[in-house]
């Protein structure tokens, strides 16, 4: 097999974003409070992942055996799943987490193939309500509440 242009792409953006997270991991305070482990710790390993696994995708892509391009009829699916996670990003400071949220999970549902919109949005809504419930009180991380926000 020939290898895509797509495919190279993909691997060295893979590449790139680990290299990105392992150089800006070096802006962190270094402090290690607990048993060795500081802020450091999880973007030197994501970002050392992703170079890893990056590289390993060069190395395939380089070598003729890339994956093969997705057929045309999974790209409709990925457009739902890709316009929920950038409408969450985008709404997520206006809106709050909760909805943002809530809109990733319909969107994200339709694109698996779920037709009923309704209950997709009311089931996100109770994931994303308790998941902001849980670390905004409970663990005390300040996530935006958009309306839940009564502090």
């Amino acid at each position: 097999m020939r290898a895509s242009g797509g495919a190279f792409a993909v691997a060295v953006g893979v590449v790139g974003l680990g290299l990105f997270l392992l150089l800006g991991a070096r802006g962190i305070a270094g402090d290690a409070p607990y048993a060795g482990v500081g802020p450091r710790a999880f973007p030197i390993l994501v970002g050392g992942a992703l170079v890893l696994a990056g590289g390993a995708l060069l190395l395939r892509v380089l070598r003729g055996r890339a994956f093969p391009e997705p057929p045309r009829a999974e790209r409709p699916a990925l457009a739902w799943i890709l316009s929920g996670l950038i409408l969450a990003v985008l709404l997520f400071q206006p809106l709050g987490f909760a909805p943002s949220a809530a809109i990733a999970f319909v969107l994200t549902a339709r694109g698996f193939g779920a037709r009923r919109w309704g209950r997709g949005l009311v089931l996100g809504l109770a994931l994303g309500l308790a998941v902001y419930l849980v670390f905004s009180r409970a663990l005390g991380v300040s996530l935006p509440g958009g309306p839940l926000d009564w502090r």
